[in-house]
């Protein structure tokens, strides 16, 4: 895993914006989004900086033999495919299911099998269209 990549997962990890980060690194916007890129390589004393906010080391962050260990989402968000606005969607959808799935004391929460019942119904969903799009796969062939 690259450098770049790291930093882009323990950004979003952190829950700090590019911009707040690289005010509070000392550095422009630009010269993160240069690290960001993989265009540039921050000095010494930045990427010590980096890692300090981002809870990491600098031999961590240079090591490219070295990875994080990705939740599914981040797995998900590193090799998306689709174009941006369907990856916005999927993300907005996933921080709605979290919201609907995180156990609370709320009177209007669901029930644990009614959790469970619209687990099925949204693997239902998707087993169906995964079966409708080899289906239509096979005809063309």
């Amino acid at each position: 895993m690259t450098m770049p990549e790291k930093l882009e997962i323990l950004i979003r990890r952190k829950g700090i914006s590019k911009t707040d980060l690289a005010s509070l690194a000392g550095i422009t916007y630009r010269a993160l989004a240069n690290y960001l890129s993989g265009g540039r390589n921050p000095r010494k004393s930045i990427l010590e900086k980096l890692a300090e906010l981002l809870d990491t080391t600098p031999e961590f962050l240079q090591d490219q033999n070295r990875s994080l260990i990705l939740s599914s989402e981040e797995r998900f968000t590193c090799n998306a495919e689709s174009p941006e606005a369907a990856i916005d969607a999927a993300l907005s959808l996933l921080d709605h299911c979290k919201r609907i799935f995180r156990n609370c004391a709320d009177e209007n929460a669901l029930s644990v099998r009614d959790k469970q019942a619209l687990f099925s119904c949204m693997s239902e969903i998707y087993f169906s269209q995964k079966e409708n799009n080899s289906e239509v796969k096979s005809d063309a062939t």
